[in-house]
């Protein structure tokens, strides 16, 4: 406990007041968590709640595994938050491995209980073994200095890791000596996968023939790049600003000069930061990848092109190196007939904030409004995300899939376009379109749901108010 208690204090992870949402499993680990905190929570004045989601992958084991989390969280009488997903249709519906699928499953499920729970902060059991695997893991991948940053203690300001200091053996210790149930998940032995290889075969021969603290060195290191990738990256915000000739939602140009007058080193984090902020994740993008763009540079490479992952399309042309994603939606696609989603048309009437689910498509819809000097940072900004005048838009909002004959002014064009024109430029597929859906005020289509914003209801110097729309993942049962 005194461990946990130095890592909450060093990480500033908890502040009086926090209503802390605790991620459990009902594995060793998020149990220990969850019992530490609890014991905690008197003296650091905080409110907790169990946040427990059933992959739907175990069948009854899963199903003991929840009831197991709902007795302890009666016993300790903190509320419990319990969802249901079918992780094996996100992965087949997105085309994600196992592991993704799952993550952003359990991230969708956390985050709309925090919304929803009013909680401030998420609590995670990541332990040190866990981050010295997840650094072995980063290695054999040939990862660079963000994938060997580790496991961050906290992230974003509201995701924190109280156990990211102790040992695995220091948790069953403890499990064992308080007497706390738990479940145990067969998956965590299957050699089969890489992780667990690493888990009970590389990390102990490591231990026993090269260095027994080879956990906490590894931690370390990751500690040490995690600064020094915070600080490189700082130091990329003004040449990267200088490179960007151009950006909208899913199109942006680099001015080639720029790039090549960079160090190599420079140049790929240039590149690197132009594909995360038109695709809002680095996860599919390789070094490879990035080399690939950057050969564009070269003078004989004026007029080609190269394809990466996600529906990006990198294009040279003369001083301008065009980015362009010309898919987001694949998650729609179907493998026969499109047919229109149940559940639409939708209406969507004010006072915000409002959320919806389509459960036929397997997202929602936020909706809420800022003022226009509290917007974030474009850079920040992804294709899930659209800013509207909030005084432009005419009222009621309708979700409504395309209908033939559809047009709109694409964000930055300087007229109007059917969206079949649109469609066809950007390499959408026949079956994506007929479900693609568009978001209508009482005169036009304002989005292009994830894909382009109408031009006439952007965000402008003369903007007051802000309509923020924003879709999300849901829970599919």
């Amino acid at each position: 406990m005194a461990t946990v208690r130095q890592t909450l204090a060093r990480h500033q992870m908890i502040n009086a007041g926090d209503r802390i949402l605790v991620g459990v499993s009902g594995g060793p680990d998020s149990m220990a968590l969850l019992h530490l905190l609890h014991h905690l929570a008197p003296s650091l004045d905080i409110h907790l709640g169990v946040a427990h989601l059933n992959h739907c992958l175990r069948g009854l084991a899963a199903d003991a595994d929840a009831a197991l989390v709902r007795r302890a969280s009666s016993a300790l009488n903190h509320p419990c938050h319990e969802g249901r997903a079918h992780v094996s249709r996100v992965k087949q519906g997105l085309h994600l491995s196992p592991e993704e699928a799952a993550r952003r499953v359990r991230y969708a499920f956390f985050n709309k209980t925090m919304r929803d729970g009013g909680y401030n902060k998420l609590a995670l059991g990541h332990h040190l073994d866990d981050n010295a695997e997840q650094m072995l893991l980063a290695l054999l991948r040939g990862s660079g200095p963000r994938g060997l940053s580790g496991i961050a203690p906290v992230r974003d300001r509201r995701i924190i890791r109280p156990l990211i200091n102790v040992r695995r053996k220091m948790i069953e210790d403890y499990i064992a000596t308080s007497e706390i149930a738990c479940a145990s998940d067969e998956s965590n032995t299957d050699l089969r996968f890489l992780r667990n290889r690493i888990r009970h075969r590389l990390l102990p021969l490591l231990a026993d023939e090269y260095n027994s603290r080879i956990h906490h060195h590894l931690s370390r290191l990751a500690n040490i790049m995690r600064c020094e990738e915070a600080w490189t990256e700082a130091l990329t915000d003004a040449p990267y600003a200088a490179a960007v000739v151009k950006r909208d939602n899913n199109h942006l140009v680099l001015c080639v000069k720029r790039l090549h007058r960079a160090h190599p080193a420079l140049a790929r984090r240039l590149v690197r930061r132009a594909l995360e902020v038109l695709c809002g994740t680095l996860r599919r993008i390789t070094f490879a990848h990035v080399i690939a763009v950057l050969r564009l540079l070269a003078e004989s490479a004026d007029g080609k092109e190269v394809h990466l992952p996600g529906g990006v399309r990198v294009r040279r042309n003369g001083d301008r190196l065009d980015l362009q994603r010309c898919s987001v939606h694949r998650r729609w696609r179907t493998d026969g007939p499109a047919t229109i989603p149940q559940g639409l048309p939708m209406r969507i009437d004010a006072p915000f904030p409002e959320t919806i689910q389509m459960t036929s498509l397997g997202f929602g819809l936020r909706f809420s409004t800022c003022r226009a000097d509290a917007l974030p940072d474009w850079k920040t900004v992804g294709p899930h995300q659209a800013f509207f005048d909030l005084k432009r838009i005419s009222a009621p909002l309708t979700l409504r899939p395309v209908r033939p004959g559809d047009r709109f002014t694409p964000l930055g064009a300087s007229g109007s376009q059917k969206l079949k024109k649109f469609f066809i430029d950007h390499h959408v597929p026949q079956n994506d379109r007929a479900i693609a859906p568009v978001l209508t005020d009482s005169n036009r289509i304002i989005w292009l749901v994830g894909r382009r914003m109408d031009d006439f209801v952007k965000v402008t110097h003369a903007t007051t108010c802000v309509l923020v729309v924003e879709f999300f993942l849901i829970d599919t049962r």
